[in-house]
């Protein structure tokens, strides 16, 4: 009877040696990421929406590519770093699932991911710009709309499609200046920041003509009259400084127009 119970025991104690590391590789493969309390201001944000950063808090992305993408909004995280304020969980970084749709194409693994139209959406980032990860899953059949999948997070500036021609460089400028003005906010620091890059071309322009045509006639004055040869010089050094203080002049005058 005891040599029965050893047996029984001794199996036992091999099954689980069998099974266990199994059990544990399947938990270990499984992210576990940390999300942190952030403020929320926006009613509607559900779990997985991608936010942005306002200056009302953190609210649902509603434009494509926007550069003030945040995180992804998590409401049955795992681990919760809580900062001592009131909120709700934000993944920053790591693996989270994400709200996507198909508006811009069906998703493969692999492909980045950033902000839509749709409110807390993402979608197939087909351009340059900011992006909130990439997809580790594919997504998108023939009626698949919106779904979640799993987003490695890392929220930058992607080069998907460089401007390696001027039509290429032309049209991010364009989207970049379209996506702003989408802001009516934003619009009069888009106009101050052309005036006053108009204020240093025109300056810089001026005393580019100005000074090198001083220096072609003082060339040809001194050939004329050599003798003359201290005051001609005088005279560009002068031409010289009031260049330098128009200049100055126009760099501060562009920064003031900047920080109205």
């Amino acid at each position: 009877m005891p040599n029965k119970r050893v047996f029984i025991i001794l199996l036992l104690l091999l099954t689980a040696a069998v099974f266990q590391p199994k059990a544990v590789q399947s938990q270990i493969t499984q992210p576990v990421e940390t999300t942190t309390i952030y403020s929320v201001t926006d009613p509607d944000a559900q779990d997985g929406d991608i936010l942005i950063s306002t200056d009302e808090g953190l609210i649902r992305a509603t434009t494509t590519y926007d550069e003030r993408l945040f995180g992804v909004l998590n409401t049955q995280p795992v681990i919760v770093y809580r900062n001592g304020q009131e909120g709700q969980p934000v993944v920053r970084s790591g693996v989270a699932i994400v709200s996507v749709t198909t508006t811009n194409g069906p998703i493969k693994s692999g492909d980045y991911i950033t902000s839509s139209t749709i409110p807390g959406k993402g979608q197939k980032g087909t351009e340059s710009g900011y992006v909130i990860g990439v997809a580790l899953e594919d997504f998108g059949g023939e009626n698949a709309r919106e779904g979640k999948i799993n987003v490695a997070i890392k929220i930058e500036y992607a080069d998907i499609t460089g401007p390696r021609d001027p039509s290429r460089l032309f049209s991010l400028i364009g989207t970049t200046l379209l996506q702003n003005v989408q802001d009516p906010r934003k619009l009069g620091d888009i106009i101050r920041y052309i005036a006053a890059a108009l204020v240093l071309l025109l300056s810089f322009t001026f005393a580019f003509l100005t000074f090198s045509r001083s220096i072609i006639k003082s060339i040809e004055a001194v050939g004329r009259n050599p003798l003359a040869k201290n005051t001609i010089q005088f005279t560009v050094i002068l031409n010289f400084l009031l260049l330098v203080l128009t200049a100055i002049i126009a760099v501060v005058s562009s920064l003031l127009i900047i920080k109205l």
